[in-house]
């Protein structure tokens, strides 16, 4: 009987692994418990903190760095990648949540500035196609920050610059694209969005977002009003309210300021995409999975979110067009088998052994998850397994 082929292909455990972290850790799982079995390794992003980094590396492209200013506006590094005329970007290195610590999180002034300064760098080393993965952000400026350090003015109603952060768009009442440095240039930025959270309302960037970049419920009504003053300057350039745009409230509404404000200015193009969805096509995971006979995922908490544009979401989707079976693995599990099945997978384990405070999950991730991977893998070849992963239960 030849050996059996394992497609390999988490996303990161955030807080813990990385996406080649986890890979490594299942493939080790898999080795465990079928040591002649076909092993292959794809670590994959949706358009969250890492992806940038993980394009960079998995197409060898060149790793830069350049200053920019954090969303407190102190000097930072961040990296970047660059390959042909193609840049690839993270927005977390330059204005994410990581770089601000929990006490000093505040939506109402945090910038996205350190993005465009730099995207503006990539542009001066030659690449006119961006890449932008917008996940992990500390802001909900609407990517005002970010268009702010590539020129272009964004004035209240005395023809004054507003403040920075989301508690200065309430302010808004006129841009000026004229100044922008990119004017003409013909640049192509693609964003890569990890939600699909719209710029307003319940399930908006404000509502969703704000508390985990460190918003106060007296700061939510700010942030929202601030997004509806600058979608009703979209709608002046524009003609129409981007406020439902699916993906229009990623990054604090990135999504939406980029393609309503940026996108308006003459020789830029912007585009928005899943994540996920490109990063499976650029990595050609596709024919990986037509090669394989199971495919094991993972992530750190899989919940409902999973379904609205993540990782295991794309790659399930992918999955049921060959008819492949694949198994996800979590930190936390908080769907129910149906769940899991509507979601496309064949089954969701939580790797741990039982139950566990935080910080010993997060600590134990590598070889808690190498330990369930071995113990799903070694029943695998089983009658008792096959009967309990059915027919209907494959992915369709």
């Amino acid at each position: 009987m030849p050996a059996l082929s394992f497609l390999i292909a988490p996303d990161k455990f955030k807080g813990s692994l990385t996406a080649q972290q986890a890979a490594r850790a299942m493939a080790r799982g898999v080795r465990d418990a079928l040591p002649s079995a076909r092993i292959e390794m794809i670590p994959l992003a949706d358009g969250g903190d890492g992806t940038a980094e993980l394009l960079r590396r998995a197409l060898r492209a060149r790793a830069m760095q350049a200053t920019v200013h954090d969303p407190l506006g102190r000097k930072t590094r961040a990296a970047w990648g660059l390959h042909g005329s193609t840049a690839y970007l993270d927005f977390a290195s330059a204005s994410g949540l990581r770089l601000v610590l929990p006490e000093h999180r505040n939506p109402l002034k945090t910038t996205s500035r350190g993005v465009g300064e730099l995207m503006n760098e990539a542009v001066r080393y030659g690449a006119c196609r961006l890449t932008l993965g917008v996940g992990g952000s500390a802001t909900v400026d609407g990517g005002v920050g970010a268009m702010r350090a590539l020129g272009i003015r964004f004035l209240d109603k005395h023809g004054a610059e507003i403040p920075e952060g989301g508690g200065g768009l309430s302010l808004l009442h006129r841009v000026d694209l004229g100044s922008c440095v990119w004017k003409t240039r013909e640049i192509e930025v693609l964003i890569l969005a990890d939600v699909r959270n719209p710029l307003l309302g319940k399930n908006g960037a404000a509502a969703v977002f704000g508390p985990q970049k460190g918003a106060t419920a007296a700061m939510l009504p700010q942030l929202e009003i601030g997004l509806e003053r600058l979608n009703r300057i979209i709608g002046n350039l524009q003609g129409r309210s981007l406020a439902r745009l699916p993906s229009g409230g990623a990054a604090g509404g990135v999504v939406a300021g980029f393609l309503g404000i940026l996108g308006n200015v003459d020789g830029v193009c912007v585009r928005v995409t899943p994540g996920i969805d490109h990063v499976l096509s650029v990595l050609g995971v596709g024919a990986a999975v037509q090669r394989a006979d199971w495919v094991l995922t993972g992530e750190g908490w899989l919940d409902a979110q999973t379904a609205h544009g993540k990782t295991i979401d794309g790659l399930s989707r992918l999955c049921r067009r060959f008819w492949k079976p694949v198994l996800a693995f979590a930190g936390k599990v908080s769907v129910s088998p149906r769940q899991a099945r509507t979601l496309g997978l064949t089954a969701a384990f939580s790797i741990a052994p039982g139950p566990c405070a935080t910080e010993e999950s997060l600590h134990e991730a590598a070889p808690w998850l190498r330990a369930a991977v071995a113990n799903v893998a070694r029943h695998i070849d089983s009658e008792r397994f096959h009967v309990h992963l059915s027919k209907s239960n494959l992915p369709r």
